[in-house]
């Protein structure tokens, strides 16, 4: 007889979990596993290099095409990187970035182009001064804070390395 009650309290209490949901929850499929984020290429080895030869050797997801630049505004990138110097790794405000600028033939008061990459991020900052104004190409507030903040006149098209 205690056996009986027993079974019979066991069963009671199981039917009343299970009507509450609780005994054994249903079972769904295990969702998508989560994304790797992106990995950013390393660009600092590339310091010294102009914009052409970064884009020509391994920098071509950096090109202005491969920025989504306009076709009209790419001409004024380029041309404002016909006198290309050679790039640079600038630091502060905790971020750093490898930066490539040139000046247009005719000069730096005519015409500079700015291509800035985040070393972290690998999201790149795009913008030319020339005749037809100073312009932001590829935004990316991060880097162009960097810029103004290496800049003598905080303005991003004109930054300078720190002098140690």
């Amino acid at each position: 007889m205690t056996c009986n009650l027993s079974r019979m309290l066991v069963v009671a209490a199981l039917t009343a979990a299970g009507g509450c949901g609780q005994l054994a929850p249903e079972r769904t499929a295990p969702g998508p596993a989560p994304a790797l984020a992106a990995v950013a290429p390393d660009v600092s080895p590339h310091a010294g290099q102009t914009y052409s030869e970064f884009v020509a050797a391994a920098g071509a997801s950096y090109s202005p095409d491969a920025l989504g630049i306009p076709a009209a505004d790419r001409v004024r990138l380029w041309r404002g990187m016909a006198e290309a110097t050679p790039s640079a790794l600038l630091t502060g405000g905790g971020a750093e970035a490898l930066v490539f600028r040139g000046c247009s033939e005719q000069g730096c008061e005519e015409g500079v182009s700015i291509v800035a990459i985040d070393v972290a991020t690998g999201v790149a900052f795009a913008g030319v001064r020339d005749v037809g104004g100073a312009d932001v190409l590829a935004p990316n507030e991060r880097v162009e804070a960097l810029l103004r903040l290496n800049s003598p006149t905080r303005a991003w098209d004109n930054p300078e390395a720190a002098q140690p």
